[in-house]
């Protein structure tokens, strides 16, 4: 290339071609003396940090968010694992706390005393009557357990009701709650004798044939009397919870407070007349 034709080039061109010339020199220059431009190579080096880093921003940023969203994915993972085996511990608790309270109940039913007239004949409550209406429920022992109509049912606390119906291995009971039952009872402060009927409900009684003139105050406890053979005299029915006198007639309309466990009867004593043992000279 003549100098002529050097000089027609564009600008740009031969301003290329004399920086590539004089890399080309540098790089012999470096190659031969590598410690003349160590000062400048450091120098660049540091000049150019800056731009490496933003360069590396997008990457740094693209991890950051991956991270966080990992981290947020995990706290979630582990939110619903905890929440899961709380709610599974809760579960147990509340069986738990359940087995506790029947111990409990079978406990202080199994603890009931009674006279010697009668055994006591533990059963379970293994379901209710297809009425909805009536107050009645099934037991788990029957005629091969010595179970007979009209023997009584008790639980730690009062009575329950009495046997209607006999099967082989079950037996249905009516509750004193139930509206066609009725339990001849004295009040134990005075002695005053009446008539208790159920009103359909788990929680209240009716309290009958109470004379206005009467000496009845709420909380009264009522105790059966034995009237009529039907019931044992001297087992708890309830407590006097309202008095209300009415013009219609001459009674009080009195609400008793049962004073057995209408809800939660899982367990019931059935009151059977002791086997006398036959004479052994006989």
């Amino acid at each position: 290339m003549t100098p002529s034709m050097f000089a027609r080039q564009p600008l740009s061109l031969r301003t290329t071609i004399i920086v590539l010339i004089m890399a080309l020199i540098l790089m012999w220059m470096d190659s031969k003396n590598p410690e003349w431009f160590t000062p400048l190579r450091n120098t660049s080096q540091a000049a150019m940090q800056p731009i490496y880093e933003f360069s590396l921003l997008p990457s740094y940023v693209e991890h950051w968010a991956s991270g966080r969203l990992q981290s947020k994915e995990a706290l979630r993972r582990e939110n619903v694992q905890l929440k899961s085996q709380l709610i599974h511990a809760q579960a147990k608790l509340q069986q738990q706390d359940h087995v506790l309270a029947q111990n409990a109940r079978l406990q202080g039913i199994l603890s009931t005393t009674t006279s010697e007239q009668f055994d006591l004949n533990l059963a379970q409550v293994i379901g209710t009557d297809t009425n909805p209406v009536k107050q009645i429920v099934v037991l788990n022992k029957g005629v091969k357990d010595g179970v007979e109509v009209g023997q009584t049912v008790i639980d730690e606390a009062g009575i329950l009701g009495q046997i209607i119906t006999v099967y082989p291995n079950t037996s249905r009971l009516m509750l004193i709650t139930d509206e066609q039952q009725s339990v001849s009872v004295k009040v134990k402060r005075t002695g005053q004798r009446a008539i208790v009927t159920g009103k359909g409900l788990p929680t209240s009684l009716n309290l009958n044939y109470v004379f206005k003139s009467s000496d009845m105050r709420v909380g009264d406890e009522l105790i059966s009397s034995g009237l009529g053979g039907r019931i044992p005299a001297g087992y708890h029915v309830g407590r006097v919870a309202r008095i209300k006198d009415t013009q219609a007639d001459n009674f009080r309309d009195i609400d008793v407070t049962p004073a057995a466990n209408f809800i939660d009867n899982a367990y019931v004593l059935i009151l059977q007349d002791k086997m006398v043992d036959a004479d052994p000279e006989q």
